[in-house]
């Protein structure tokens, strides 16, 4: 690793150098390249001007100096080249200008160029070696003139001395010196700029770089999680369908491990004193064979299992860390989510998944899994009251079934058991039991169901059948005239408990007008009597006389003891 990482932070040295290199070189170029295009404009006019006034030889090196000079504007050639050709032209060009006028026209000129361009065009001090050489040319050439070695090929001008030459020389050395300090300045501070750009646009591109690469991996991250909402769409779906908690704790341990890629799922729910976790799913065949064992982990505070229901919360691990407890049943184990069942603030079970992968869990899976561990826990509380519900609806049902048996055999017992439709009309039975039925249809009158009754229709003439849309409508019929019976029944059985009630209430409001023992005892038989119109009535008080007190005794006489 650090090995990498030394080798790029050397790529990016590198690239930084070469970027230096070529911005330095970049705006030199154009310079170099601005300067010979604006000279081989200039130097072709000079040539036209001076075609005919210029001597042969004079003519013949302007000409071969401007060949020179279109050949390295012109041509595509190394940096380093055509600068040091342009500084052979000026530096020809002035030593040709002394040469024929000596220090009185511009041939110092020259020099100060070739000198302003050595500082420009290089880094090396090529500016300071530049200076040296014009004032040794100078120096050369006085020294030839003033020994009589040479002679000026201008003899228009004054004639020079000693004196002459020294002037120029200093001159020289004072311009030169103050353009390469200048010059030097100005490359700094250009260079110190182009260093300041160069960092931007490397701050720059590697901000650039950097967004990049976190669009990706977010980029990255949505598709996982687009694929694992996906999953957990089609989890949903299926464990909503499922009215079975056995099939759905099973569903959702495989699916989860299908959607997900993880090698081992388990479901765990916790007893009534919540101590122990017993495994009821799981999506590995260990983990199935666990579930057949009866497998069972008790709550301990060295247990992962005691922190998520005491916390609440998901509780990842990896064997990276110094606190993975490796199970014995999963050896492949290498990270492990366990997310509670919570149901209204209290804590079910656990979902338990592991991943062969290490550190396979981040905190999106987390909040994904929790999510579906929620729906888990949502549906088993929903499929236990569903389930409590039905029960109590079967029993409530059976009850009722049992009491309408009860009640209607009662009331059948002191009622008229069936009435025929005969030619002359309605008429009661007192028994149905010699009815004929052959060739008749008979519906049974079914009440909570109980049959209470029957209808039995029979056609006229020889016709025998009935069809099915018959059937269905007589069947209906039937049910209506039960509900029927059950209201009729229901009325008469509430005003036979208003008419109690009120006999009661009456005879409580006369017994309680006095408070004297034996007329209380008067009126209490007088009542008796009246309301259940006997022929005697008797009330004894005392022990002895309760005991000695025959099954049935009916009196009106008073006796007191």
């Amino acid at each position: 690793m650090e090995n990498k990482i030394h080798s790029q932070n050397s790529k990016t040295r590198q690239a930084d150098w070469n970027l230096d290199t070529r911005n330095n070189n970049g705006w030199r170029d154009l310079i170099i390249l601005t300067i010979l295009r604006i000279l081989c404009v200039l130097g072709a006019a000079y040539i036209l001007v001076s075609f005919r006034t210029s001597a042969r030889a004079d003519l013949v090196l302007f000409i071969s100096l401007y060949i020179l000079l279109l050949a390295i504007t012109l041509f595509k050639i190394p940096y380093s080249i055509r600068a040091v050709g342009l500084l052979i032209l000026v530096f020809t060009v002035g030593t040709n200008s002394i040469l024929a006028s000596g220090p009185w026209l511009d041939g110092s000129i020259y020099f100060i160029a070739f000198i302003t361009l050595s500082a420009l065009l290089f880094d090396q001090r090529v500016d300071i070696f530049a200076l040296i050489i014009s004032m040794a040319a100078l120096t050369l050439i006085a020294a030839l003139e003033q020994l009589g070695l040479h002679q000026l090929k201008n003899q228009n001008l004054p004639v020079t001395t000693f004196t002459n030459w020294a002037v120029v020389i200093f001159d020289l050395s004072i311009v030169g010196a103050v353009l390469i300090y200048a010059m030097g300045q100005f490359k700094g501070n250009l260079l110190r700029i182009v260093q300041e750009i160069s960092n931007s646009m490397n701050v720059l591109t590697t901000e650039h770089a950097q967004l990049e690469h976190r669009v990706i991996e977010r980029t990255e991250e949505l598709g996982i999680l687009s694929v694992q909402l996906r999953s957990s769409a089609s989890i949903t779906k299926t464990i909503a369908e499922i009215q079975n908690i056995s099939e759905l704790m099973d569903s959702a341990t495989s699916l989860m491990s299908d959607q997900f890629g993880y090698y081992h799922v388990g479901l765990y729910l916790l007893d009534d004193r919540n101590k122990l976790a017993f495994l009821q799913a799981s999506s590995s065949s260990i983990g199935k064979q666990l579930v057949g064992q009866g497998f069972r982990i008790e709550r301990d505070r060295r247990n992962i299992f005691n922190l998520v229901i005491e916390q609440k919360r998901a509780n990842i691990t990896s064997d990276a860390n110094e606190y993975f407890l490796a199970d014995s049943n999963f050896p492949l184990t290498r990270s492990r989510l366990m997310t509670p069942l919570v149901i209204r603030g209290n804590v079910i079970g656990v979902l338990d998944f592991h991943s062969d992968q290490q550190q396979s869990f981040n905190t999106q899976d987390t909040e994904v899994l929790s999510i579906l561990t929620d729906l888990v826990a949502v549906s088993i509380d929903n499929l236990r009251l569903i389930n409590e519900t039905k029960n109590l609806a079967y029993d409530l049902e059976n009850t009722t079934s049992l009491q309408t048996h009860e009640k209607w055999a009662k009331f059948t017992s002191r009622n008229k058991p069936a009435y025929q439709f005969t030619p002359a009309g309605v008429r009661p039975l007192f028994s149905n039991n010699n009815l004929e039925i052959d060739g008749g249809l008979q519906i049974p009158l079914t009440l909570h169901g109980q049959n209470i009754g029957g209808i039995l229709l029979k056609r006229k003439g020889n016709e025998a059948s009935w069809s099915d849309r018959e059937r269905l409508l007589v069947e209906k019929i039937a049910n209506q005239a039960a509900l029927a019976l059950e209201n009729s029944r229901l009325v008469e059985e509430a005003q036979n408990n208003a008419i109690r009630n009120q006999v009661i209430s009456n005879v409580s409001v006369r017994i309680r007008e006095t408070l004297d023992i034996e007329s209380v005892i008067h009126t209490a038989t007088t009542e008796l009597r009246r309301v259940f119109d006997l022929k005697e009535a008797e009330i004894s008080i005392g022990s002895s006389q309760i005991e000695n007190m025959p099954i049935k005794r009916h009196t009106s006489s008073l006796r007191l003891k």
